[in-house]
């Protein structure tokens, strides 16, 4: 999904369409006005109230005009002094050459310049008058119009005042230019006040609730900023309890270890025990030690090439072969079973160490923990035609239910078995290491199950 970049396309193709279909409205507005309205009124009927007063002021100038002035066109320029627009049969305006109404009227010059210009260029309008006095003034006689109707009076204020279209621009372009902003700037400043609570210590955001039901891909950031803060917080769990339970591992055999060299010093004559003892417990410290960096080099993150070649059929058998030999006093026996519709070989890119341990410490683990006479069945059989399951099944006591997702954890001990419980942590690390799942099954009549699935890479029959 590319949420955000059509967001951000349709915003900026939005508001130049609004931009340029309100320009456009405006201009045709403005020029429909302009076609239908004009300043002066030139026509038949106007001429028969500028003729009557362009003749008495052409023949008794402006001093018999005010005379014959009646009382009803007296209170209509009374009227219109006061920016009323009253009805009846209008007064024209009659405009000296310095611009001033001889009744005192406001004479708006634009009108008063565009009398002048058709007066010149067509003395003839119907109309409009130019008119000399007997005393030599100059006077011109018009019918301005009345104020356009709406829309076109809005049009006309507008496009009277130049800055104001450019004003008009401007507020639409910020107005779709903060939505925008919001738009982005909003989700960016919930992830970083968010990550920088993570980087804090807490964990528990919850980034994806605060962003709301976005479906854009600052949605999928803040899922993936979830996912990422929970797994952080299970690393650093995780850490934790290794450090405790590595340190609680370290100390036990410590403590022996002291103690038997203290009876070393009390008792010299039993220094042979106490060796024995010194050099088990400094085996065991070993061991340890050993897990416990294989385990930290595994869950270090860092990619391990697989750069051997080994025939799985092949390293089972060896594996059960070497385990049953151990195990023949104890009555136990390891039975292997494979698929009929297996190749003869089965090869797979590995690291072969790794998976020579894994499938070691399952058969061991089973010989171990069902017990003497135990019957132990690993079965190989295809699941498809690219992925193998291996299932290593013993007829012990099993495992406490709650327990069977908890054995892969380091330092956890089911029924606080003997061990280190590492094996099984590092079992589980080199399966995810060759792109395989395991997964610990009670079965039905009594035992347990370490069911395996891995890759097959390659096959060879």
């Amino acid at each position: 999904m590319r949420q955000i970049f059509w967001k951000i396309l349709l915003s900026f193709w939005l508001a130049l369409l609004v931009t340029g279909i309100g320009t456009g409205a405006l201009v045709t507005v403005y020029q429909e006005a302009k076609a239908i309205y004009k300043p002066l009124v030139i026509d038949e009927r106007a001429n028969g109230f500028t003729e009557p007063i362009a003749k008495t002021l052409a023949n008794g100038g402006k001093d018999l005009l005010m005379q014959l002035v009646t009382i009803e066109q007296k209170g209509h320029i009374e009227e219109v002094k006061k920016g009323m627009d009253p009805p009846g049969p209008p007064m024209p305006y009659v405009v000296n050459a310095q611009g001033n109404d001889i009744f005192g009227r406001n004479v708006d010059l634009e009108i008063f310049n565009e009398a002048k210009r058709l007066a010149a260029t067509n003395p003839n309008q119907p109309g409009l008058e130019r008119v000399t006095t007997p005393q030599k003034e100059e006077y011109w006689v018009y019918l301005p119009q009345h104020t356009p109707p709406f829309p076109y009076n809005f049009i006309f204020e507008i496009f009277d005042v130049p800055a104001l279209p450019l004003l008009v621009l401007v507020i639409v372009s910020l107005l779709f230019s903060s939505l925008l902003a919001n738009t982005i700037s909003r989700p960016i400043k919930t992830l970083r006040d968010n990550i920088k609570q993570v980087a804090g210590g807490n964990f528990d955001i919850h980034v994806s609730q605060k962003l709301g039901k976005r479906l854009d891909e600052f949605s999928e950031l803040g899922r993936d900023t979830d996912v990422m803060a929970h797994q952080l917080k299970q690393l650093i769990e995780a850490q934790r309890r290794l450090l405790h339970d590595v340190s609680h591992d370290l100390r036990s055999p410590l403590a022996r270890l002291q103690l038997a060299i203290g009876l070393l010093r009390q008792k010299p004559e039993s220094s042979e025990q106490m060796l024995q003892r010194i050099e088990q417990e400094c085996h065991r410290l070993d061991n340890l030690v050993g897990e416990v960096l294989t385990l930290a080099r595994m869950e270090s993150g860092v990619p391990q090439p697989k750069e051997d070649y080994i025939d799985l059929i092949e390293l089972l058998k060896s594996l059960a072969d070497d385990a049953q030999f151990e195990a023949k006093d104890t009555g136990s026996s390891i039975v292997l079973q494979l698929d009929e519709k297996l190749p003869e070989g089965i090869i797979l890119q590995s690291r072969g160490e790794l998976l020579l341990r894994a499938f070691d410490n399952l058969i061991r683990n089973a010989l171990k923990h069902a017990g003497r006479g135990c019957h132990i069945e690993i079965s190989i059989y295809q699941i498809t035609p690219d992925r193998l399951g291996i299932d290593i099944a013993d007829d012990g006591p099993g495992i406490a239910e709650n327990d069977l997702d908890s054995i892969f954890r380091p330092f956890f001990r089911s029924n606080n078995n003997p061990g280190a419980g590492l094996g099984l942590a590092i079992t589980k690390r080199a399966i995810d290491a060759h792109g395989g799942i395991i997964q610990a099954l009670n079965r039905p009549r009594g035992g347990l199950c370490m069911h395996v699935e891995l890759p097959c890479t390659f096959q060879l029959s």
